[in-house]
């Protein structure tokens, strides 16, 4: 559409500077020169309602979407981090890692899921004998570190710890849902397709919720499950949409 308009401006300006050259020599027939006043007319008619998009709309927008854009660019950015590291325990944890312009990219989404364990093993014991009271077999409770305590949760987003996906989960939409807000509220600003993602992200991310917290419930082994593994191929083309805001966001120069 902007190559249209484009190719229409330069064409009305170019007939307009032919036109006043041909102005100079007089026309065998009358109907020629109606025609070309008529075509002056609607050439010039067109410049000026180009500039004045340019003045009333154009202008404006960009002011606007360059004063906010590195706003935009942080929230985005921000919410790439939390969904890259969602994505980056599932992979670590199920042993399988997706590529999303892969060519299997939907198999090795629904590969994931179905190596993906519901539950963690947890060897961490609540008590400790002291080693200078071995004698006496008394049991002393370890004083609470919640900085190790952090570093031991299988399930790591950003800085915080989780030891059930269906916590994690919980995490990741509250913040896709915060993000989701702030975007509706400058949309005019960020790209239809961007809000879009956003949009198949959260529901993805619910539907996941939904069942993290079945199956953990029950008990189950992994997250095999037909629904999931199709819906949650939009989630990671949420997250790498969001990608691209990351690197602006970081090295803002590149996308001057």
């Amino acid at each position: 559409m902007r190559i249209l308009i484009w190719t229409a401006l330069i064409i009305c300006v170019g007939y307009v500077m032919i036109h006043q050259f041909l102005l100079q020599f007089p026309a065998d027939e009358e109907w020629k020169y109606n025609l070309g006043i008529l075509l002056q007319g609607l050439s010039l008619s067109y410049i000026a309602a180009f500039l004045f998009f340019i003045v009333h709309d154009y202008y404006p927008h960009f002011l606007t979407k360059k004063k906010y854009q590195p706003i935009i660019d942080r929230e985005l950015s921000n919410l790439w981090e939390i969904c890259n590291s969602l994505t980056y325990s599932m992979s670590k944890h199920s042993g399988v890692k997706v590529y999303y312009k892969s060519e299997n990219f939907e198999e090795s989404v629904a590969e994931q899921l179905r190596n993906l364990p519901v539950q963690f093993n947890k060897d961490v014991k609540e008590e400790n004998i002291d080693s200078e009271d071995i004698s006496s077999k008394t049991k002393h409770p370890l004083p609470p570190d919640e900085e190790f305590d952090k570093k031991d949760k299988p399930i790591i987003i950003r800085e915080m710890g989780f030891d059930k996906w269906s916590d994690a989960i919980e995490y990741t939409t509250s913040n896709i849902s915060l993000t989701l807000n702030k975007v509706l509220k400058m949309k005019d600003i960020v790209k239809e397709e961007t809000v879009i993602k956003i949009f198949d992200l959260e529901r993805s991310i619910s539907d996941f919720r939904i069942v993290a917290k079945i199956y953990e419930e029950s008990h189950n082994k992994t997250f095999k499950n037909g629904y999931l593994e199709q819906v949650f191929v939009k989630f990671y083309e949420g997250t790498e949409e969001l990608k691209d805001y990351n690197k602006r966001h970081k090295d803002p120069k590149n996308f001057l």
